[in-house]
């Protein structure tokens, strides 16, 4: 039974670093020599900043020509491994109504129901939606973002 097993994680680690292969290949490429878990760490840090990136970006727009508005809690995103997130709904200033779920995770207010939250909205783009007045929240959450993509994008160039 152990050689099966030791089989079967062999073959899973080289399906592993034949997928890894062109990146690494790319890497060489511009003078880089990453071993497969540097590699690894550094795609998936890639991944998070994208998300980081586009987060920002999202927020960046909502600073220069966002709108406030009043928006409702009409549910709540129960996720699987992440924290409960309302889900909000508002309408913009031609009286169309949208939804959204929150980046952020309930409070004591958020919880409820029908509680009314202040929501920014893009007036070009009124789907890039955040609800608003929660920036202890807000920096805990890009925090967190950073650390995520940090983490992985230190360990390649720190690690070697």
């Amino acid at each position: 039974m152990q050689q099966i097993w030791n089989h079967f994680w062999t073959n899973v680690s080289a399906l592993f670093e034949a997928a890894l292969m062109p990146f690494q290949a790319l890497a060489r490429l511009v003078g880089l020599n990453p071993s497969v878990p540097q590699t690894y760490l550094f795609l998936v840090g890639t991944g998070f900043a994208v998300l980081l990136f586009s987060h920002l970006y999202g927020d960046l727009v909502l600073l220069r020509r966002g709108r406030r508005t009043a928006g409702t809690v009409v549910g709540i995103d129960l996720g699987d491994d992440s924290p409960d997130r309302p889900i909000i709904r508002f309408k913009d200033v031609s009286g169309r109504e949208f939804t959204f779920t929150s980046v952020l995770a309930c409070n004591d207010t958020t919880r409820r129901i029908g509680a009314q939250v202040e929501v920014d909205y893009d007036p070009a783009k009124p789907s890039r939606a955040r609800e608003a007045g929660r920036p202890m929240a807000e920096l805990l959450y890009l925090a967190l973002l950073a650390c995520i993509t940090g983490l992985p994008l230190g360990a390649v160039f720190f690690v070697g």
